[in-house]
């Protein structure tokens, strides 16, 4: 990858979202998209547009906060409506602070026969040695993945150094655990995601779904991603609702 289509992809969905105004994140708040300036205000959108897509940036431009695309993210019937369009090579983000380090997450969900849901959760990532991602799931009508990030050469190793140099970043995405599951689309769902150390679990309707050991979601955590996402010729809407973060209990 180009050091151009590197700070856009992996630096600018986490950048300035720890807090609004230097404020205290609070461990616990929730959002049922009732309220749309407070929407603008805590939410942070990001994402790639179709202009400029060439060799050196495959995922077109990239746009973060005022200038995100509106259609991306919006509000209808006391719900969020994400969409990602076909002519995009990447689905939109919107991001929102958290804190502490062993969390709870609960939202309402529905998605598209085609569709899918991105949940993530960022913190310093030791791994990468940079603020990322270190937990995240897809989830589709068949099924939901765990994916995670390790490093692509062994740190301090010279493939490692020479990509340093090159101003690229030494990272691989890959989809580390999936549970086939049959998803009914177009209905809202129930969605539980707990991360306490290393451990992630998610419950889905009331029932467990999947478990899976992150490399390392034991961090500080400093903000959740949503995105919308799947394969169609016409925009693609998922929808998330009544969002509630909290510790969990013998969190600090």
């Amino acid at each position: 990858m180009q050091k151009s289509l590197l700070t856009a992809l992996l630096l600018t969905p986490l950048a300035g979202l720890h807090g609004v105004d230097n404020d205290p994140i609070p461990a616990s708040w929730n959002d049922d998209f009732s309220d749309a300036s407070a929407f603008a205000v805590n939410w942070r959108p990001y994402g790639f547009l179709a202009t400029g897509i060439d060799a050196k940036h495959p995922l077109g431009t990239t746009v973060s906060g005022k200038d995100a695309r509106p259609e991306w993210w919006q509000i209808v019937d006391g719900a969020l409506r994400g969409q990602c369009f076909p002519e995009e090579k990447h689905p939109p983000g919107l991001r929102r602070a958290i804190s502490g380090t062993d969390i709870r997450l609960h939202c309402r969900f529905k998605m598209a026969a085609e569709g899918q849901i991105g949940i993530s959760i960022g913190g310093p990532n030791p791994i990468v040695e940079r603020d990322f991602n270190v937990a995240g799931l897809h989830i589709r009508p068949d099924g939901i993945t765990a994916w995670d990030n390790d490093v692509l050469h062994p740190k301090g190793s010279p493939e490692a150094a020479a990509l340093k140099a090159k101003g690229i970043w030494n990272r691989k995405f890959f989809y580390a655990k999936t549970e086939n599951l049959q998803i009914a689309p177009d209905v809202w769902h129930n969605l539980a995601v707990e991360l306490r150390g290393k451990e992630l679990r998610v419950t889905l309707d009331g029932k467990p779904a999947l478990t899976y050991t992150t490399l390392c979601g034991d961090v500080p955590k400093n903000d959740i991603g949503l995105q919308p996402g799947g394969k169609s010729q016409k925009p693609l809407a998922s929808w998330f609702d009544d969002i509630r973060i909290e510790p969990l209990s013998g969190n600090k």
